[in-house]
């Protein structure tokens, strides 16, 4: 009959040491994960408040027509901040949206504790009236700002141009205007203005009061033929040179027929 009796169910002595194990396991990393985000937040106070990342100097070089306040202003960091709470990129962006900046480069170091920005600037070197608006150009043909004063450097007058891809087409066109007087006054001829017609037709007038008519690329070829013609026809002021064919120059008067030559 006692082999029918309810026997009470002894835990395992294994059974026992291992969920005591485990508790002190969880224990263990609890620990060490509350010691870890303190050791973190101590961490970040310290560089946070630690005079030893505080910008001390900041260098600008290059800045020619950018007062050095708004490159401060852009930056968005000054003496006493903390040079590793600083978005360096960010600051790099902000900076490439002014108008007069080609390119920037930003540096910080850390013995002293400073910050370092070099700064190229577009040059400036032609006016471009455009739909009776001055803009100022660079070398490369970009139109990058609201001209001051209507006549700094070469004269680009393209008062009817609308191009047909916007800024990518107009950028083209300046582009391959700017490359044209500097091919012809490597020749020795000095170029007064440049008027760019509907449909990329360039008006090149030089100071002789002769006008070199180009569409599409200027060659050195083309203005050794306006050369020789120059000096062997000796036109007048006045003068219109074709250059639009490759072979052969077409010359005439303003509101004339002229003479192939």
């Amino acid at each position: 009959m006692n082999d029918y009796k309810k026997t009470k169910k002894i835990a395992s002595k294994k059974k026992t040491l291992s969920k005591i194990n485990l508790a002190i396991r969880v224990s263990i990393w609890l620990c060490l994960g509350v010691s870890g985000a303190l050791i973190v937040f101590c961490g970040t106070a310290y560089v946070v408040n630690s005079k030893l990342f505080q910008v001390h100097e900041i260098t600008i070089k290059g800045n020619e027509h950018m007062d050095k306040d708004e490159v401060l202003a852009l930056l968005d960091i000054e003496e006493g901040d903390n040079v590793l709470g600083w978005d360096m990129n960010a600051a790099r962006q902000r900076l490439l949206t002014h108008p007069w900046i080609k390119d920037v480069g930003i540096t910080r170091s850390f013995i002293p504790t400073g910050v370092g920005v070099r700064i190229v600037e577009h040059r400036s070197t032609a006016t471009l009236i455009l739909k009776d608006k001055p803009y100022l150009i660079s070398e490369d043909g970009v139109v990058f700002a609201s001209a001051p004063e209507d006549n700094y450097g070469l004269m680009i007058q393209a008062r009817e141009v609308a191009p047909s891809r916007g800024e990518e087409d107009l950028h083209d066109v300046l582009k391959s205007a700017i490359r044209a007087v500097s091919i012809v006054e490597s020749k020795g001829l000095k170029v007064r203005d440049l008027v760019i017609e509907t449909g990329g037709v360039m008006n090149i007038r030089l100071d002789k009061g002769i006008t070199l008519v180009i569409l599409g690329e200027m060659t050195p070829l083309k203005v050794d033929m306006a050369l020789k013609a120059m000096h062997e026809i000796r036109p007048a002021c006045g003068t219109i040179m074709d250059l639009t064919c490759e072979d052969k120059i077409v010359l005439r008067n303003r509101g004339g027929y002229g003479s192939e030559g």
